[in-house]
């Protein structure tokens, strides 16, 4: 796995609003990392599809303050069990985020009502569990 600053200079859009670290695999520990670059700050779309993130790694992105302007998340393929669906249910800091993308994941219908059902992403308006 590269460096996580190397990544994002690599993958961040010239305007500092897109960065996609699709299939870098940079699991839990590149999630922390990456939930305390400053860069961030104004990302509006993250992708870290098969990045394998896991439920420790939403934990990291759904508490960190950098991730409040994010409008776009595609978590697909990352092995987000109920845990992650309830972390992301109740993140405080995703009141922009309008679109969530979890396919291929291990949340059951139990976590998936839970992010229906949210009262903290009043913003959602697309959220896909399926293909």
């Amino acid at each position: 796995m590269s460096n996580i600053e190397d990544l994002v200079r690599e993958n961040l859009s010239t305007d500092g609003q897109v960065l996609s670290l699709r299939a870098k695999f940079i699991r839990e520990v590149g999630a922390r990392i990456l939930a305390k670059q400053e860069s961030l700050k104004g990302l509006q779309a993250l992708n870290l599809q098969q990045c394998h993130i896991g439920d420790d790694g939403v934990k990291a992105i759904t508490e960190s303050p950098i991730f409040s302007n994010l409008r776009t998340l595609n978590l697909t393929s990352n092995g987000i069990g109920d845990e992650g669906a309830r972390l992301l249910a109740n993140a405080k800091y995703f009141k922009n985020l309008r679109s969530l993308q979890l396919v291929v994941n291990d949340i059951s219908e139990d976590g998936e009502k839970l992010l229906r059902n949210s009262i903290s992403l009043i913003r959602l308006t697309s959220l896909k569990f399926r293909v």
